[in-house]
């Protein structure tokens, strides 16, 4: 996977087959996800415990939360959708500048 720095945000590609699954992550940062082709399920598990579940296809993109669980599933081949955030420090501020530390990009 190649992932990018683009100025003040860091860009993380991903190309999914039909079927295909992201187990569940959270992060401590919100962040889009942009659906250039196919199509996901996004199953996201809130902090309060309850479950949302959405589909989009694409063109589209979901904002997903700080602290949500999320599981991503592609429902067609050929899906690519690319995660895109800002850059943070280790106290989990945004930062301009790519900083190295890898807890921010997980």
């Amino acid at each position: 996977m190649t992932e990018w720095v683009s100025g003040n945000v860091f860009i993380r590609p991903n190309t999914m087959t039909k079927g295909d699954v992201i187990n569940g992550h959270k992060h401590n940062f919100d962040h889009t996800s942009i659906i250039f082709t196919g199509a996901v399920r996004v199953v996201a598990t809130l902090p309060d415990g309850r479950k949302v579940e959405v589909e989009r296809a694409a063109p589209a993109h979901l904002l997903i939360k700080a602290d949500v669980e999320h599981e991503i599933t592609a429902l067609e081949d050929n899906t690519e959708f690319w995660c895109v955030y800002s850059h943070r420090g280790p106290q989990g501020d945004i930062v301009q500048e790519y900083t190295g530390w890898p807890e921010a990009y997980k």
